[in-house]
């Protein structure tokens, strides 16, 4: 059921697909491709079929009774015809999603069924290999106590049979439980309880990639929390009964809003779509025992309906498409040089530039022109293409206020870009400079000086180091834009990326952040917290500080480029004296608090960044403000943190996360490390009841007294910078 052979015969804009499980009473006999194919023609793109039927299930049943030593577990041999449901055939192959007997007991406290269990399961999986089949789903556990035997056979088949995928089939919640007591009060629901299972077994088994998740859609959604922590899980089908649907008004089937919202917001993941009970439901909505077909494509013509009004994708989702939670190294524009492409994507953002073009009209405005008539100065450090050059020079025009701009940058070939730029677009009112900014001596004072050096943390890309050598040149009363900036981060559950970090086996992966636009994650903290702040000018700067004549532009890939200047180019290259300024005011260290109501499993935490550019003028990258502050901006992903080892999370704990910016002069690196705690109420001073510590919240436990529990904590990630750095 590969997604590639999946595509045949379907148009490429088809992102979503749909299938139907078959009711019981037709599966008594083999399905050949005929009926397979009348499923699709009729417009499913695949069925769920069991790989075995009732004649596999009475041998088994026949063969266990037969043998009487209960100390000795039945061999089963394989399935042959006609106990199997489909022959092997490459034509229909892509279009079936196999389904593992759904009387198995992989879990089972006896040791005879939990065996013969395991060998169905493991000849079931082969069969389906030989077939072509990509994916199966196989029932998932059906006790809460015995999770690791169920992991362990799970684990034996993927090793056994080497093509195949599992899907294992759960419940989004519990649905509730009959007091046994006879009492009208219903017995508690741990709504987090079957996620619980899930995350013990895909533990077990390693986080491997061919273990997924089919989750069923229940008639009343659980809380947020599940819908969210499930979000994140690798789901590959969501298994959506027909019993589930309401009726319109027309007497056609839909779904409540809660579920059209949830639906909207896995469909973000793509998962295929397996309808089920659909003959019986649309019986009980007709009232007829023989329904048309017709009746009972209303199902899925809901379904496609569905798929066209999906709410449009934001800026950042249309941006970031085909990068959804692949990791990226950070840019390093200080010691690497950019390509031209690189350059242009992030010009592909308006409302990055439009914020920088507002700030520099409000710096304009507010400072006026000089008073001896001269042109204000505005320096553009790390000028790259030109992007923000232009915009100095429209908030100009606005503002009326008349300048002369330097454009800054150490790249040789977006120098030659700059010179390039200057003759046809901006001729004598600026000047192209060819040299790395800390060394840059020019022969008048900045006014205002602009640049955009952010990274996805703030402060990830060197601008502390960048702008505290270039502060010299700054008028005493000179503005900076930005004028600060400052990192936040939060605990952060994801899966997908642990796993992908874990396949590549490689310890440097595991401590070094990476850029990665997220989609798969659920943000574990209730709040999103600050880490550190620079602001510009640094205050701690003295007028007179340069930075080391080792960052002077000068080594093999900072030669001079005396050919490319012409007598019309007012470029020049500035070579001084530099005296150590240090870095170590460019250190930082945080250790900060988060409160988990529900629990998870913590695998990285994520970081963002906020700026004030000038006044009230502001860029975001959190997701709580970043509509405010700048809606629609996508020229920063989120940062990710790893931790090598993933720490689970009870309800009512709280994660203590540290963070160290550190200096050695030669390079920036950042190193972290990940504390747990539970909360614990004291017996007898404020809680008599301690079956309440799962269903707490932290508020709670903050009213009442209680004891913090270490539980764990992780190991202090990237030590001295020996994995992943910053090169000053």
């Amino acid at each position: 059921m590969a997604e590639a052979s999946i595509d045949q015969g379907k148009p490429m804009s088809q992102l979503y697909y749909v299938g139907l499980q078959p009711e019981p009473s037709t599966l008594d006999t083999a399905i050949d491709s005929d009926g397979i194919l009348s499923a699709v023609t009729d417009g499913y793109d695949l069925l769920s079929v069991p790989i075995t039927n009732p004649h596999f299930r009475s041998r088994v049943s026949r063969i266990s009774q037969s043998v009487s030593d209960p100390a000795i577990v039945p061999h089963i041999a394989p399935p042959t015809y006609p106990e199997v449901n489909f022959a092997a055939n490459s034509t229909y192959a892509q279009h079936v999603l196999g389904m593992c007997a759904k009387w198995i007991e992989l879990d089972s406290t006896d040791p005879r069924i939990a065996g013969v269990s395991a060998q169905i399961l493991k000849h079931e999986l082969s069969y389906a290999s030989f077939c072509g089949l990509s994916y199966v789903v196989v029932p998932g556990p059906t006790r809460r106590n015995n999770v690791a035997l169920y992991a362990e056979s799970l684990n034996a088949a993927l090793a056994t049979v080497p093509y195949i995928n599992i899907i294992v089939h759960l419940a989004m919640a519990e649905t509730g439980v009959e007091d046994p007591s006879g009492s009208d009060v219903p017995a508690p629901v741990d709504a987090m309880s079957i996620w619980d299972i899930w995350n013990s077994v895909r533990t077990i088994c390693d986080y491997t990639s061919r273990l997924s998740v089919g989750l069923q859609l229940p008639a009343k959604l659980p809380p947020q929390t599940v819908v969210s922590r499930w979000f994140a899980e690798p789901i590959t089908v969501l298994f959506i009964s027909a019993n589930i649907f309401l009726s319109n008004p027309k007497g056609y089937p839909v779904l409540s809003k809660a579920h059209q919202f949830l639906l909207f917001k896995y469909m973000k993941i793509k998962p295929y779509t397996i309808l089920q009970d659909v003959r019986e439901a649309t019986q009980i909505r007709t009232s007829s025992k023989l329904p048309s077909k017709q009746d009972e494509r209303a199902y899925l013509i809901y379904m496609r309906h569905l798929h066209t009004i999906l709410p449009s994708p934001t800026a950042v989702e249309k941006f970031g498409r085909g990068y959804q939670d692949y990791l990226q190294n950070p840019l390093q524009p200080l010691t690497d040089n950019l390509e031209s492409g690189t350059y242009e994507v992030f010009e592909k953002d308006p409302v990055k530039y439009a914020q920088y073009e507002k700030a520099m009209f409000s710096a304009l405005s507010e400072r006026g022109p000089n008073s001896n008539g001269q042109p204000v100065i505005v320096a553009v450090v790390g000028a790259g293409r030109g992007p923000l050059v232009a915009c100095a020079l429209r908030a100009s025009e606005k503002a009326k206020v008349p300048i002369f701009a330097y454009a800054v940058e150490k790249n040789p070939n977006a120098y030659t870009y700059l010179l390039q730029r200057k003759k046809l677009h901006w001729q004598s009112n600026v000047e192209i400079v060819f040299t790395d900014m800390r060394s840059w001596n020019p022969t008048h004072k900045v006014d205002i000086m602009v640049s955009e050096l952010l990274g996805s943390f703030g402060d990830n890309e060197l601008s502390p180091e960048c702008l505290d050598g270039v502060q010299c040149v700054l008028k005493s009363n000179g503005i900076m834009i930005p004028q600060s900036y400052s990192s936040h981060f939060i605990p952060a559950m994801s899966p997908k990326i642990f796993s992908s970090i874990k396949s590549q086996n490689k310890e440097d992966i595991m401590n070094t952040p990476y850029v990665v636009m997220l989609q798969a994650v659920d943000l574990l903290g209730m709040e999103i917290k600050q880490a550190w702040e620079f602001r510009h000018p640094c205050p701690t700067i003295s007028a007179t500080a340069k930075w080391p004549a080792s960052h002077l532009i000068g080594g093999p890939q900072h030669q001079r480029y005396d050919g490319l200047q012409n007598d019309d180019s007012t470029a020049t290259v500035i070579r001084d004296t530099a005296i150590d300024i240090g870095n170590e005011h460019n250190n930082r260290h945080v250790k900060a608090r988060f409160s988990i109501e529900s629990r998870g499993v913590m695998h990285g935490f994520v970081g963002y960044f906020e700026s004030v550019l000038y006044g009230d003028v502001e860029l975001s990258t959190r997701p709580d403000t970043i509509n405010k502050k700048s809606k629609d901006m996508v020229s920063w992903f989120p940062i990710w943190f790893p931790i090598s080892t993933p720490l689970y999370i009870p309800d009512d704990a709280e994660i203590e996360i540290s963070v160290w910016r550190k200096t050695d002069n030669r390079k920036v690196w950042y190193e972290w490390s990940v504390e747990t705690f539970v909360l614990v109420p004291l017996p007898g001073l404020g809680s008599d009841n301690r079956d309440s510590i799962a269903s707490a919240s932290p508020a709670r436990a903050a009213s009442s007294p209680t004891k913090r529990v270490r539980l764990g904590c992780s190991k202090l990630h990237n030590p001295g910078g020996k994995f992943s750095s910053m090169l000053l």
